[in-house]
């Protein structure tokens, strides 16, 4: 991820076109032509678009979205919609030399969520939901086939075959196509009747590093470089879609730099701009939301903290039985550098000195598990569920156990949406962010920063954003988690 000091470019990303392609005649279009004259009819709905949402989460591999639309020419009704219309979103901006720049970005219109007729009934608003093309096939479609190879390799298959897309590795860590940094060993691996959706969470699942953090699968805007026009990605389907499906690690999101030089600050009593800086200006966060936070017993009762693991092994009769301990987990991670690598930081997540009838915290099994696995049904290699080495059975619940964690203090800002474009930003990257403390005095009020809260300031990875295009303006929501805090 590239991170930008152009101090001159403040990119403002636009709704310039919003065209719907139906595959049926308008009213008019059938008294002049027809039944059997097929062909796609446009509707440019730009001027009728007032608002325009676009979703990425970490947890889904294709982008949502929706379009609040007004009609007072009975569009809808002429377009006879039927939640199979195409629609190709156009996205505006200049590069720094103020050359004009466009990202075209393609959904399928699958619902009318909402319809609201105005009071004097001359007009209707329209809440339509979209989805990526390759999102809505994954889920009409079934797999009932077998793989070999690695997990990593699987996914990227049926990304490829099923679903008509390649997928970007690099935030695993890989520099070539054929790095793979996955625990697990090759599998001989049955998909039972799956959609393509089902099958790649199914298999995510089960992916972790060597550490035993998660894999994730996700989609995010495919951004033209501000500075110089170029694609993040070269892939030619990933350009004609608008957007790139990424296969990433937990432990590689965690070891990045933040995507910007320039912190994100809240600080609501400040009454001064830098106006010789706009882009630091930009920076400063519009609103803060905390989420439900701290929940221990939550997680506890989930087997986040502490669990046992046994699984019974049908052909030889053998059983294994391994114990999860998170303690153990966050300190190998912290070992790595993974976490806790800034000076000052240190894990908020877990309290290793909670002392309950004299037993710390890890020493309570709140949760069992236990599977049956039969080696062997594919001679040497291993099936989805065996382990050959049999500390990794570990991993099916420490992977489970980061991804409780890691949503255990999580924090949602609002932003400028062309911060993020100028760093061409996305889920899974980082941001460093500034909150100023309750305790503040007077002193600090105009200071950049302000006295920080050292509870929730500092670096986060961004898990999930919402786009929100409305007239000439772009704001971006940021769902934001993290292990550490300063």
């Amino acid at each position: 991820m590239s991170t930008s000091n152009n101090n001159k470019v403040n990119p403002q990303y636009t709704l310039s076109s919003v065209i719907m392609h139906a595959d049926r005649f308008t009213v008019e279009e059938r008294t002049n032509s027809s039944e059997s004259d097929s062909r796609l009819a446009d509707f440019d709905i730009t001027q009728q678009v007032l608002e325009l949402l676009i979703y990425e989460n970490m947890d889904r591999h294709f982008l949502t979205g929706e379009i609040t639309v007004t009609d007072n020419d009975g569009l809808f009704s002429d377009i006879q919609f039927q939640g199979t219309e195409r629609v190709t979103v156009g996205l505006s901006t200049t590069d720094k030399d103020s050359t004009p720049m466009v990202l075209n970005k393609n959904f399928i219109a699958y619902q009318i969520k909402k319809q609201v007729k105005d009071k004097g009934g001359k007009s209707s608003y329209f809440v339509i939901s979209l989805v990526d093309e390759h999102g809505f096939l994954g889920q009409v479609t079934k797999i009932s086939k077998s793989y070999n190879g690695s997990l990593e390799r699987i996914v990227k298959s049926i990304c490829q075959s099923e679903l008509g897309r390649q997928v970007d590795i690099s935030y695993t860590g890989a520099k070539t196509s054929d790095d793979e940094f996955s625990s697990q060993q090759d599998i001989t691996c049955i998909i039972p009747n799956m959609t393509p959706n089902q099958a790649l969470e199914w298999l995510c699942k089960r992916l972790t590093t060597e550490n035993g953090t998660p894999y994730y699968l996700f989609a995010t805007l495919n951004l033209p470089s501000i500075t110089d026009g170029s694609s993040n990605s070269e892939i030619q389907e990933d350009i004609n879609e608008g957007n790139i499906i990424k296969l990433a690690n937990l432990d590689f999101m965690l070891q990045q730099k933040p995507f910007s030089n320039n912190s994100y600050i809240y600080n609501p009593t400040s009454t001064t701009r830098n106006t010789e800086n706009p882009i630091q200006d930009a920076f400063v966060v519009r609103e803060v939301e905390y989420g439900s936070s701290a929940n221990t017993l939550k997680l506890l009762k989930l087997g986040a903290f502490s669990s046992d693991y046994a699984n019974t092994n049908l052909n030889t009769g053998e059983i294994t039985s391994v114990k999860y301990n998170l303690g153990d987990q966050l300190s190998n991670m912290s070992k790595q550098n993974i976490i806790e690598n800034e000076n000052g930081t240190s894990q908020n997540v877990y309290d290793g000195e909670f002392i309950l009838l004299t037993k710390k915290i890890e020493e309570f099994d709140a949760v069992k598990y236990h599977s049956i696995t039969s080696t062997g049904t594919y001679g040497n290699l291993k099936s989805y569920h065996d382990e050959t080495d049999e500390s990794k059975f570990r991993m099916k619940v420490s992977s489970a156990s980061i991804k409780n964690l890691l949503n255990k203090n999580n924090i949602t800002i609002v932003i400028d949406g062309s911060t993020l474009m100028l760093g061409q930003a996305c889920v899974g990257d980082k941001l460093d962010l500034v909150i100023t403390s309750d305790n503040m005095s007077n002193s600090d009020i105009d200071s950049p920063t302000g006295m920080k809260d050292s509870r929730h300031s500092g670096e986060y990875l961004i898990y999930a954003v919402k786009h929100h295009f409305f007239g000439t303006s772009h704001s971006a929501t940021c769902k934001l988690v993290s292990l550490e805090s300063a």
